[in-house]
């Protein structure tokens, strides 16, 4: 008789044997240190220097360009149009021997229409304008071309003004916080009884813009504000 004996190797269910998962390699990105575009205020300042053709000196035939010297602001009403002012002394000069130490100022205010290169950078502003001429001088009432004795006394002190109306154009490029301008101007002016071109004015300078920070902001809350009136 022959005896068989079977061995059953145990089944033990719910065990499932784990596999090591394989090591997922992960990249770090940092992200760029973006640039704040730096921004500036609506005003500015500029300062330079001109030459000018002054009226007086029409009745001489030298040569007559007075240089001079100018400071002014500038504010963007926004990206196309913008109001400046200016004020110009001119250097004293004598245009002999019919006017001695002519001495002559002009305060202007200007409308100006903006137009920008594709570089953002340089922009041309043609111009019209008001400016109020002032002017003194010595007149000896000699070589009197224009007969001015018939207005003016023989040696002595004159002194006059006249209202003018500017126009003309000019051309800017800004470094950031600088620029440079250089324009041209007429002035207008009433000569008797009919109008005629009284001044002929090359100026060219430096201008500051005026960067955006605390001040800027608190001058800005205080115009926004609905208390501002309680300053006063």
């Amino acid at each position: 008789m022959v005896t068989l004996t079977l061995f059953s190797s145990p089944v033990v269910f719910g065990q499932v044997k784990k596999t090591a998962k394989p090591a997922v390699a992960t990249t770090t990105i940092t992200p760029k240190k973006v640039e704040k575009e730096k921004r500036y205020t609506r005003w500015s300042l500029k300062a330079g220097g001109n030459i000018s053709v002054i009226y007086l000196a029409r009745n001489v035939k030298e040569k007559n360009n007075e240089p001079g010297y100018c400071g002014g602001f500038t504010y963007d009403i926004n990206n196309f149009v913008r109001v400046s002012t200016l004020y110009t002394r001119f250097r004293p000069i004598n245009i002999a021997p019919t006017w001695i130490d002519i001495k002559a100022n002009t305060y202007e205010s200007n409308f100006e229409i903006l137009a920008r290169f594709p570089n953002k950078k340089t922009l041309l502003y043609p111009f019209v304008g008001l400016s109020y001429n002032t002017y003194s001088g010595f007149f000896t009432g000699e070589l009197d071309y224009l007969n001015l004795r018939e207005y003016y006394p023989v040696n002595s002190i004159v002194k006059n003004q006249w209202l003018g109306f500017n126009l003309g154009t000019g051309i800017e490029h800004n470094f950031g916080i600088l620029g440079l301008f250089l324009d041209y101007r007429m002035r207008v002016g009433k000569q008797e009884k009919a109008f005629n071109i009284m001044d002929v004015c090359y100026t060219g300078g430096i201008k500051v813009r005026f960067p955006y920070g605390k001040f800027a902001k608190s001058t800005s809350k205080f115009f926004n504000s609905k208390n501002r009136f309680d300053w006063f």
